[in-house]
């Protein structure tokens, strides 16, 4: 093999190689939906606790 066939097989298993982070999600979403449910869940708690007998 000539050197710029080992050049070109080095460069492109160091490409293979490369990792690229994923990018990264926002969770502002899923924090929404967490608070919309903690808040539904206190509101049933208050309401099951605050009934009169």
């Amino acid at each position: 093999m000539s050197m710029e066939c080992d050049t070109r097989l080095a460069m492109m298993s160091l490409r293979d190689r490369a990792v690229q982070p994923a990018p990264r999600r926002d969770s502002t979403g899923a924090r929404r939906i967490g608070a919309g449910v903690f808040a539904a869940l206190a509101a049933f708690a208050l309401t099951l606790f605050t009934r009169t007998a």
